[in-house]
């Protein structure tokens, strides 16, 4: 299954130099029970519960007043499945989640996948780079979330992003299993200063739709949203992998 991992960084602000490691923070136990060579995130889950634990209670004795009590229940409401879920959407990493076939019918609702995920998250960033950008996520990730002015605040469940034109044709394609995407630069023109690309949209090695753009990644996203037009529309046949298994 395809996992982008150029999209997710992004989301998560965080570069990874394992990126191996960064896919296995999305792989979740029901899709190594299909797929037997994967990992799924179950230890980086645990692993990231503890770290969580330890980074919120740094901070909240750092910056805020109560005793022991007092500053108990503001880690256990920081720290619990509603604002971990919030923060996930709030990326808009729940499309890179890999699931088995059956949990992808009913997953979108499930708090304790996402929750989970960003522990995951959480222990993938600090084993790969260590406490320093682990704090920064969860600065910026969940903290930051939880003490916003209330006026800001009020938005207890944020509609989700709106998602780009790669990752909504990449979920399209999953959801229906239609095979492999990949893309491919067909040519570059102009300066360098203002170049000019032009990229194909491949699925299962046939081109199916093409996008423009002055970056590689524009033109991506714009052959993308041209190949997921074509196939909500049905406007082009698209032949599933060849499984060695006739009608």
């Amino acid at each position: 299954m395809i996992f982008d991992i150029q999209g997710a960084e992004e989301r998560i602000g965080y570069s990874f130099k394992d990126k191996m490691l960064l896919r296995k923070c999305f792989t979740h136990s029901s899709y190594t029970n299909e797929n037997k060579n994967a990992e799924n995130n179950e230890v980086l889950e645990f692993f990231g519960d503890a770290i969580l634990d330890f980074a919120v209670t740094e901070y909240l004795c750092a910056n805020c007043e109560g005793d022991e009590g007092v500053l108990t229940k503001k880690r256990a409401e920081i720290v619990s499945k509603e604002p971990l879920q919030e923060a996930v959407f709030a990326m808009d990493l729940a499309g890179y989640m890999l699931f088995g076939k059956g949990v992808m019918k009913n997953s979108d609702f499930h708090e304790k996948m996402y929750s989970s995920l960003f522990e995951a998250i959480v222990a993938g960033i600090y084993i790969d780079g260590g406490m320093l950008p682990t704090r920064k996520f969860i600065r910026d990730k969940l903290l930051a979330r939880h003490f916003a002015p209330k006026a800001k605040k009020a938005e207890k469940k944020p509609k989700p992003r709106e998602k780009d034109g790669k990752s909504e044709c990449q979920e399209y394609v999953q959801k229906f299993k239609l095979g492999e995407i990949r893309y491919e630069t067909l040519e570059k023109t102009g300066p360098d200063h203002a170049p000019h690309y032009k990229v194909a949209f491949l699925l299962n090695g046939r081109e199916l739709a093409f996008g423009e753009g002055g970056s590689k990644k524009a033109a991506e996203q714009t052959a993308a949203e041209s190949a997921l037009a074509m196939l909500k529309s049905g406007r082009k046949k698209v032949k599933k992998p060849y499984t060695g298994k006739d009608k």
